[in-house]
């Protein structure tokens, strides 16, 4: 079983400088890390722009200043690599886009950068409709669902079919499984003061060998069956198993094809189902948003389905998604690892410093987005957009190590938004869900709903 590439590591010299979270002796702010997450981040928000975090020995500098969040993200990408947190996604993730740094990095993206262009793009909207309705068609009258399974069941089949060429809805179950066994186990190694490669046999540990066996007889399973046809079919996995290298003319191995597969599969549809989740979570508590959405669907598109040429004609359903994932970013966070000495915010950061970017805490911040707990559709509408700086908003990141499938996501869940408000009439069942910070911000318990 492969260990995480780099261990965390206290600074041979702490900046003193930056603010600090009281905390424990010995422990620093570890049960309060434990306890609730985002609540310690919060709380650290409100301090400043930078302050110092610790989880045991080992300390991190939590930004939320979107200027600072810009100098690491971009200003100094050069000088960063994915924090040392992320490695524990290596047994799952291997060489993978998101784990690759460096030259390797740049060699990944632009192996799949032909799968998210534009053409592409717009070969995979019919299937995001399709696997839509779909998914819908299931639903009858009064019945009760969880709407988070039910999005990440309909996104799943939408990765398989646009990234694949194949019908995973069959392995919704064991996917949903291995996603949550490993999440659990990266946020157990986080949180433990403790750290031990993954050949010791530890709960955690263990939960993540499961996850990989559970996720890898999947994959591999799609790459075998790509490589019998061996024909481009129009999805990234067919252009994966007929790449050749650019330097040696050698095609990828099993392997490195499972790497970017699975990092595609998890990545490429847990995220967008978040997204969708939490839109209908906001859409149930407001009324009045749902109805003007539904009148902007009705007006332009009528009883037809969508296609992406609509999409410029949707801006309030684009807006609608935007400002859901403004208040809960599926990828409320990001870290950084320094490799050299930076000074961020007038406070000198010794090298390998861990640096972690809350984007939910930018995303709430009052003198960026007023009344930043009120979900406002009309402030991502494109003019107001204009009055406010980019870099205030970071769904998907920033700099070189932007995600590479941001467009992709976005048409996804626009389409799937559209077609959804067309075919079904939800009734959310809960006023208040409780985030989870898990990789990735997760509603605790589901999304309970009814089918209206």
């Amino acid at each position: 079983m492969a260990q995480p590439t780099s261990q965390f590591v206290v600074p041979a010299s702490i900046a003193d400088s930056v603010p600090s979270v009281p905390g424990l002796p010995l422990l620093g702010n570890l049960l309060d890390f434990r306890r609730d997450r985002l609540a310690l981040q919060d709380r650290a928000a409100r301090i400043g722009p930078i302050v110092r975090v610790t989880i045991g020995p080992i300390p991190f500098y939590l930004v939320t200043d979107a200027d600072l969040a810009h100098d690491v993200l971009v200003e100094h990408a050069a000088a960063t690599r994915k924090s040392a947190a992320l490695k524990f996604l290596t047994p799952l993730l291997g060489d993978g886009l998101l784990l690759a740094e460096g030259a390797p990095h740049k060699r990944h993206r632009k192996l799949l950068a032909p799968a998210f262009a534009p053409r592409r793009l717009a070969a995979y909207g019919r299937v995001m409709v399709d696997e839509t309705r779909a998914q819908v068609a299931r639903w009858r009258p009064g019945q009760r669902i969880d709407l988070a399974e039910e999005m990440m069941e309909m996104t799943l089949a939408i990765a398989g079919k646009t990234m694949f060429g194949a019908d995973v809805r069959g392995d919704a179950s064991t996917v949903a499984t291995g996603l949550e066994l490993a999440m659990r186990a990266v946020v157990a190694n986080i949180s433990s003061p403790i750290r031990l490669g993954y050949r010791w046999p530890l709960p955690r540990h263990l939960r993540m060998r499961r996850a990989v066996a559970l996720l890898d007889d999947v994959v591999y399973r799609l790459i075998a069956e790509g490589r019998k046809l061996g024909t481009d079919r129009g999805d990234v996995l067919s252009m994966l198993l007929l790449a050749r290298d650019e330097d040696d003319g050698g095609s990828l191995d099993d392997k490195q094809v499972r790497d970017e597969v699975m990092t595609l599969l998890l990545a490429g549809h847990e995220t967008t189902a978040n997204a969708l989740t939490w839109t209908w979570y906001e859409l149930g508590r407001n009324p009045e948003g749902l109805a003007r959405l539904t009148e902007e669907v009705r007006r332009v598109l009528g009883d037809r389905p969508v296609t992406t040429d609509d999409l410029p004609n949707l801006p309030y359903t684009l807006a609608v998604l935007e400002e859901s994932m403004r208040l809960h970013p599926p990828a409320y966070m990001t870290g950084r690892e320094l490799l050299r000495d930076v000074t961020l915010g007038g406070h000198r950061l010794p090298e390998r410093s861990i640096v972690t970017v809350y984007i939910r805490g930018i995303h709430r911040r009052p003198d960026y987005f007023p009344a930043p707990l009120s979900w406002q559709p009309e402030r991502m509408l494109p003019e107001a957009k204009k009055l406010r700086p980019r870099h205030h908003y970071l769904p998907f990141g920033a700099g070189p190590r932007v995600c590479i499938g941001a467009h992709f996501a976005l048409m996804e869940a626009q389409l799937a938004l559209a077609t959804m408000v067309q075919h079904a009439r939800l009734r959310m069942l809960a006023s208040h869900v409780t985030p989870e910070p898990m990789v990735t911000l997760r509603p605790r318990g589901g999304m309970p709903a009814v089918v209206a």
